[in-house]
């Protein structure tokens, strides 16, 4: 989801939550590549989680000159890594084998393991690229939002990413098999403009010893997050009245988050992929912790607790359930800056909109 701060005159602010620069050159390219095959043999791993360090690299390749303030993206063609059906004896006694839904995993840039420009020392520390992890989803995710660090002309370097896991006892109803998903990663130019694109064809093989898999069939109620009745587009306003900006606004949009458990078991976080809001792709001086989010019960059912956050590129817990197994629970969201002792962070902008992607993740205790 995209978070947008928009400014006019008269005093005008409105914060809108919505779910979910120079030309480059044509010889600049970039290629996708590494660990394109993991194996897993110990189902504990899909229970505790795990993580594959440097399993995704992305190589960049100059061209005839130089392309200041990039853009790199990468986003998974489908859903899920697609079950390949491939033990026709796993097949024969169990049926087919259900796909594994990428929301299980996330991936995270990993300097140490990323190559440096052989012109440039220190350009992987210069790029900016977002140092939290990212949850993967079917959208195009921005890894790199406008880099610091101008592409050199003949030049060469390559960034890397672990993969992440999160474990969880919902993936006991995987059968033993290869999986594979489709990673489309994106180079653009400052100006928005497509330069260079790169399919990765991404393989997990799940071979536990055999009849480890499936260890029980899928529970009635499956593990899901999401935005519903307008949680996805949500709009802070300090109108045209300059008290708003002393004492501060907010929005509550109720029964706009449902989560929904096997076992009742789960943390629901909450992060943004930058620490300040960007407008046309450069980042402002109007941090995204001066908005404060709050989650509350939607009906008296829900026993969950609840810990206030300022949001933040590091994931903060934002509800906490242990409850009894197979529940649907919705609640209700606050966004609110009036916890700022001043509302001067929005004051003396520019005018424009100004933006920051927000991500909420469940992961089951």
């Amino acid at each position: 989801m995209s978070l947008h701060l928009s400014f006019f005159k008269g005093l005008f602010c409105s914060l809108l939550l919505v779910a979910g620069a120079a030309a480059g050159l044509r010889a600049q390219t970039i290629q996708a590549g590494g660990q394109s095959y993991l194996t897993i043999g110990d189902t504990a791993l899909l229970v505790r989680g795990t993580a594959f360090s440097n399993n995704m690299r992305v190589q960049f390749n100059g061209g005839s000159s130089s392309t200041p303030n990039w853009k790199l993206t990468v986003q998974p063609l489908t859903a899920y890594f697609a079950a390949q059906q491939t033990s026709s004896g796993d097949v024969a006694q169990f049926g087919p084998g259900p796909n594994w839904p990428i929301q299980y995993f996330s991936i995270k840039f990993n300097p140490g393991a990323s190559q440096n420009s052989w012109s440039n020392a220190n350009s992987v520390n210069e790029i900016g690229a977002v140092s939290s992890a990212i949850p993967l989803s079917a959208s195009e995710i921005t890894l790199v939002e406008k880099s610091n660090y101008k592409m050199v002309a003949s030049d060469y370097f390559a960034l890397s990413y672990d993969l992440i896991l999160s474990g969880s006892r919902q993936l006991l109803s995987l059968h033993r098999d290869n999986y594979i998903l489709v990673m489309r990663f994106r180079l653009y130019n400052a100006s928005g403009n497509l330069v260079s694109q790169m399919d990765y064809n991404h393989q997990i093989g799940l071979w536990p010893p055999w009849m480890h898999l499936p260890q029980s069939s899928t529970p009635q109620i499956t593990n899901s997050i999401q935005l519903q009745n307008g949680g996805s587009n949500v709009t802070l306003s300090f109108g045209q009245d300059a008290g708003s900006y002393a004492t501060g606004v907010e929005n509550t949009l109720n029964n706009s988050l449902q989560v929904s458990s096997s076992d009742g078991k789960y943390q629901v976080t909450v992060q943004t992929l930058s620490d300040y809001f960007t407008k046309g792709g450069a980042a402002s001086a109007i941090p995204v912790s001066e908005i404060r989010l709050t989650a509350s019960p939607y009906n008296t059912s829900v026993v969950s607790s609840y810990t206030p956050v300022s949001l933040s590129t590091t994931a903060r817990t934002l509800i906490l359930n242990n409850g009894s197994a197979g529940v649907v629970n919705n609640y209700n969201l606050n966004y609110s800056t009036k916890a700022n002792a001043n509302q001067d962070a929005f004051l003396n902008v520019a005018e424009g909109s100004y933006e920051t992607q927000i991500t909420f993740i469940m992961n089951p205790l």
